[in-house]
């Protein structure tokens, strides 16, 4: 139930001494360390909570941990008998919300509208008594103010970053003349994306697109969507797998940010009939540089662009980053350390593949050892390998750059993906021929990838004579563990979760609540979930008689930790959800 705030308390300012003698009353913090705050940040000019949470204060709750902004923020709005409000920029409305109030006159006020339902206007603050604005705020809006207490430093980033890009569209809107109530046709529309940078757009679209990159990434996104629909463009940001609307622009908008955005991919602007792809290497930060994969395809609508970020930190990732157990990793590593042979990694787009080959590759990586790799595109860029990019244009496939390689004196070749019978075959031809090659397949198991590439012509004695491992591998999200909740297992859940294997079910497992901290998803990051198979006798004896999937999996059952019972253990520790599991593998 949400509480009532008392608007006839005195309008005054939040104080550092208030806080301490609340925080004291409370329990949360001692007259000590209050005392040690008092002499620390007597004379700090910033918001008293903000100067508090700097001290780093033991929680008094919690062994090991530290008094948040937020802990302190949820306290303020208890004492004050104020509805907390966490920030979720991902919901907010930005067009919306930044039109209700100016800029200049929320930031003066260290105040943010938030939600705007029928006839009210939710105005967070971190000021819930200072209250004299509200009247004036009914007045202008002509709507009732329901107030909420959220963190300072939310409040003030979300100013400044909503605003701006609000600015930056009206300012475009305004110089072009341009009316959301217009009819827009998609000729205009064209002309005026091809004059994009062009006068005094440039500034306002390179804003927008400055916005864009640093909003995507301190919200944890790894693809950032921009899609023309009827009468908008919107916006959409991956976050651990999911997709989540962040914004829609007017048409016009969107289509000057898409050429603004193929510009810097090295693209065609011009050209919107056919798929391109770029790349695009951005500062966001102070020493903090993105690598960018983008793409484009034509739709109905005109075209929709795609980005993938790739964090500069993947670079550097390890075997032991990539979440193997011990003797997993130790089997991995004897695997991929062979002289000679094929080991594959499997899963679908976006399961991590391209991350555990690169993780393995640097490990192979020495000044005496030949690295070279063909991808399509290039994802992680490694001054340890030589890499080459496919480009049908000009006839470089996978298969012409094995043969290309096999002239290049080379210990280890990777090949982005084995898609057809001429790839498999040069792949056999150079393990065979003493060297080591890695490669991906789109297969839903292991063992798939045994069926595959018989299927791709490769004979089974061949196969046999070079196929060392497989691994397939998914990502599933994590528990967020500040508010993962202690259910009892759902029967039908876990058996179709871990069928045929018929694993003994545990009394209780954790599903996704969300909370403030996970941002209302009930997840935080992600993890791998794998298999790993090493061919063995059993596995060459049925490839030479040629016998099917199924009865291959009966065979070896046993031999290997299936995929299903991997994620199995994984949610019996609480780390991730039946729920997860079965969006993820079924």
């Amino acid at each position: 139930m949400a509480l009532k705030f008392n608007y006839n308390r005195a309008h005054r300012k939040l104080t550092l001494e208030e806080s301490l003698t609340g925080l004291v009353d409370s329990g949360l913090i001692s007259s000590d360390q209050a005392q040690f705050i008092r002499k620390k940040k007597s004379r700090s000019r910033q918001h008293p909570l903000i100067s508090i949470a700097d001290c780093d204060i033991p929680d008094r709750r919690v062994e090991g941990r530290k008094l948040s902004l937020d802990d302190l923020v949820k306290w303020l709005a208890n004492y004050s008998e104020t509805e907390y409000y966490h920030i979720d920029t991902l919901k907010i409305d930005i067009d919306k919300i930044t039109t209700i109030l100016p800029k200049a006159y929320v930031k003066r006020l260290g105040i943010l509208p938030v939600e705007a339902p029928d006839g009210e206007v939710v105005i967070c603050t971190a000021e819930p008594f200072q209250t004299d604005w509200i009247d004036e705020v009914e007045r202008i809006t002509k709507r009732k103010v329901v107030l909420r207490v959220a963190s300072p430093l939310s409040i003030e980033t979300c100013v400044e970053d909503f605003y701006t890009v609000r600015k930056a569209v009206s300012k475009l809107m305004k110089d072009r003349g341009l009316s959301k109530d217009r009819s827009p046709e998609l000729d205009k529309m064209l002309q005026i994306s091809s004059r994009l940078t062009q006068g005094s757009d440039e500034e306002g679209i390179s804003g927008i697109v400055d916005w864009l990159f640093q909003y995507a990434w301190e919200e944890r996104a790894s693809d950032i969507h921009l899609e023309p629909k009827a009468g908008q463009g919107i916006v959409r940001f991956r976050v651990d797998g999911t997709l989540r609307i962040v914004y829609k622009f007017d048409p016009e908008i969107m289509l000057s940010v898409l050429s603004r955005l193929k510009i810097l991919s090295d693209m065609k602007v011009d050209e919107k009939r056919k798929p391109q792809d770029g790349r695009i290497k951005r500062e966001i930060a102070a020493e903090k540089i993105i690598e960018i994969r983008s793409s484009t395809i034509p739709t109905h609508y005109g075209e929709k662009l795609v980005m993938r970020i790739f964090d500069p930190k993947m670079a550097d990732k390890t075997l032991d980053d990539v979440g193997m157990g011990k003797k997993d990793l130790r089997i991995w590593k004897e695997l991929s350390e062979s002289s000679h042979g094929i080991v594959l990694v499997t899963g679908p787009t976006g399961s991590g593949k391209s991350t555990t080959l690169h993780a393995t590759l640097k490990h192979l990586a020495k000044p005496e050892v030949n690295i070279c790799t063909v991808e399509d595109p290039i994802e992680i860029i490694n001054d340890e390998f030589n890499q080459m990019q496919v480009n049908s244009t000009i006839g470089i496939d996978f298969s012409n750059a094995i043969r290309a390689f096999m002239r290049q004196d080379p210990d280890i070749i990777m090949v982005g993906e084995i898609r057809d019978p001429e790839t498999s075959q040069m792949a056999i031809q150079a393990s065979l021929t003493g060297h080591m090659v890695f490669s991906t397949l789109h297969t839903n198991d292991a063992l798939g990838s045994v069926t595959r590439l018989l299927d791709l012509g490769v004979p089974p004695h061949l196969l046999n004579a070079t196929l060392k491992g497989v691994l397939a591998q998914r990502l599933v999200r994590v528990l967020c563990p500040v508010c993962k909740t202690e259910v009892e297992t759902n029967k039908d859940w876990w058996e179709s979760m871990t069928k045929p294997y018929n694993a003994e079910m545990p009394k209780t497992v954790y599903e996704a609540k969300g909370c403030d901290d996970c941002k209302g998803t009930g997840y935080k990051g992600r993890m791998s979930i794998y298999e790993m198979v090493v061919i063995n006798d059993k596995i060459r004896s049925a490839v030479k008689e040629k016998v099917e999937l199924q009865e291959l999996k009966r065979i070896t059952r046993g031999d290997f930790l299936p995929l299903r019972l991997h994620a199995a253990t994984k949610v019996i520790k609480g780390l991730t959800s039946i729920e997860e599991v079965l969006r993820v593998i079924i």
